[in-house]
């Protein structure tokens, strides 16, 4: 979730996808907060959650890929170029990360989780090639777009390489056969792991990071798309919203009422479930990329919480809302939920702000006058 580049020409149409994004993620751990078991709650959280997750990757994945795709098409690439690609990332990402996982790491002492394999959040291996997360449970995630950083900047140079540097064709043949690639995984993870609980099925396939990279090479194809074909995704771009609309409705409303779960089609639970919502989504990307700009107040308050996504992304679960609710109980104090959680989100969104004015976009500045 997350990060992208800092520019002084925003596009609202893409912080208003980022906005929706961590609403999503933040309305998904509201029932934990106030203590909800209503089902109905429990069920459309998990929707918001992954929905919102998987929109942040194919977002990272169009703004990562369009980086990406303005340095191939230079004449002359180099290892050095990769290299100073990753420091980039490297500076976006990992400062914040280390300052939310310190911060975890002391919660999980101080409230007695298990601290079990805490070096792998350090390496982003708690969820590699198996779940190994015990505390910090948002930071699948982020190990899931770490390796993507790292792994198909240097898929796409090899590529770049065995095309004979033609980086429109080696770009997407690229970003395809990762899709394919990872997509043959878990189908050989499905043909010899028949997970039927869904349990085990968000731990064993959703969250582990060989099967989840392709998410970020789909939002690859969009910015292969706009960069080459811009005029095109311009014309169609409504077309692709009113599609994804209905696929999105169509896998989160219409199979569940035809009772298709993963015991009825495990094959499209383990391998193809996750490719619907990610193209859904592409196709929906376009639709906001040609929004350049809103001047309203409504505007300004959506564009500022596209800035904070980031921090509000690490600090709004573990750190937020399991302080919160040991504050009230350690002060004995009882609220209804409403209020509960409207100081939920003023204290996360308050945070999340002064964690981005005061460290993440110093860092940032840094990173730009080096």
């Amino acid at each position: 979730m997350r990060p992208e580049n800092q520019s002084t020409a925003r596009i609202f149409g893409l912080d208003f996808v980022r906005a929706t994004a961590i609403s999503f993620v933040l309305f998904s751990h509201l029932y934990y907060l106030i203590g909800s078991q209503n089902p109905v709650l429990i069920s459309l959280s998990g929707l918001f959650g992954y929905a919102g997750v998987e929109l942040f990757f194919v977002l990272s994945g169009f703004l990562i890929g369009t980086l990406l795709l303005k340095m191939f098409v230079k004449d002359f690439v180099t290892p050095s170029d990769l290299f100073r690609f990753f420091k980039r990332r490297w500076f976006r990402t990992l400062p914040l990360y280390y300052v939310a996982l310190l911060l975890n790491v002391a919660i999980a002492f101080a409230f007695g989780y298990s601290k079990e394999g805490i070096w792998r959040y350090f390496l982003f291996v708690q969820n590699f090639n198996k779940d190994y997360i015990t505390f910090f449970p948002e930071s699948w995630s982020l190990s899931v777009e770490e390796w993507a950083y790292l792994l198909l900047p240097v898929l796409l140079f090899i590529g770049w390489q065995l095309f004979k540097k033609q980086p429109k064709s080696s770009f997407l043949v690229t970003s395809l056969l990762v899709i394919l690639a990872l997509h043959w995984l878990r189908y050989h993870h499905y043909l010899n792991h028949r997970t039927t609980d869904m349990t085990v099925w968000n731990a064993e396939v959703k969250s582990v990071v060989i099967f989840r990279i392709d998410a970020i090479a789909v939002g690859f194809i969009v910015a292969w798309a706009h960069f080459y074909y811009e005029a095109v995704l311009r014309k169609i771009a409504v077309y692709g919203f009113i599609v994804a609309a209905h696929l999105f409705l169509l896998q989160f409303l219409v199979l569940n009422v035809m009772s298709v779960d993963i015991f009825s089609a495990p094959v499209y639970f383990h391998v193809f479930y996750f490719t619907l919502t990610s193209f859904t989504f592409a196709l929906a990307l376009p639709f906001f990329i040609f929004w350049k700009s809103s001047a309203t107040v409504m505007g300004k308050m959506i564009t500022v919480m596209s800035k904070i996504s980031y921090a509000a992304y690490l600090i709004h679960y573990c750190i937020m809302s399991a302080l919160l609710k040991y504050l009230m109980s350690y002060l004995g104090w009882t609220l209804s939920s409403f209020p509960l959680i409207l100081i939920y989100l003023f204290l996360t969104l308050a945070v999340s702000y002064l964690l981005h004015r005061y460290f993440e976009k110093p860092i940032m500045d840094m990173r730009d006058r080096w």
